[in-house]
């Protein structure tokens, strides 16, 4: 008997958070019941987007906070009709450890995580995945998005 699987899906926009519950869906079939969707605001984005516009860094987290929201609502309307459980949450921090402080905090059996095809060599040596496939204990998927 299989065991239910909980993912964790880190996402930054509506298309690529379709794409990847897609693929889950399409590889996993039903072993994945459990989806807990995370979108991060990166807090050096914050500070750089506050310094740009003449905003309190509040004000600046509050509208990316609104506008996430937003976008993790659409995509839980997306598939309320599926066998899948979507959860969801936005964090603000470092993208890489909030990922992996989530995946502890929810138990999760992988990570998930969507790169873009053309660039993935680039980014696998320079970014948040990186770190994220480094410091993981559990298994992290990558997809191109």
């Amino acid at each position: 008997m299989l065991a239910i699987k909980k993912a964790l899906v880190a996402i930054s926009d509506f298309e690529s958070g379709v794409k990847l519950i897609k693929q889950l869906i399409d590889f996993f079939d039903d072993w994945v019941t459990e989806i807990y969707l995370i979108n991060v605001i990166d807090i050096e984005t914050v500070q750089y987007l506050s310094d740009f516009r003449g905003e309190t860094i509040e004000d600046v987290e509050n509208k990316l906070k609104i506008e996430r929201e937003n976008i993790l609502q659409k995509l839980g309307n997306t598939y309320t009709d599926s066998h899948l459980y979507i959860t969801y949450s936005i964090e603000t921090g470092i993208v890489s450890e909030v990922i992996i402080e989530e995946s502890l905090k929810e138990g999760v059996d992988f990570i998930t995580m969507g790169t873009k095809r053309e660039r993935i060599a680039k980014r696998l040596l320079k970014n948040h995945i990186r770190y994220v496939i480094e410091l993981a204990s559990i298994p992290v998927l990558l997809y191109p998005v």
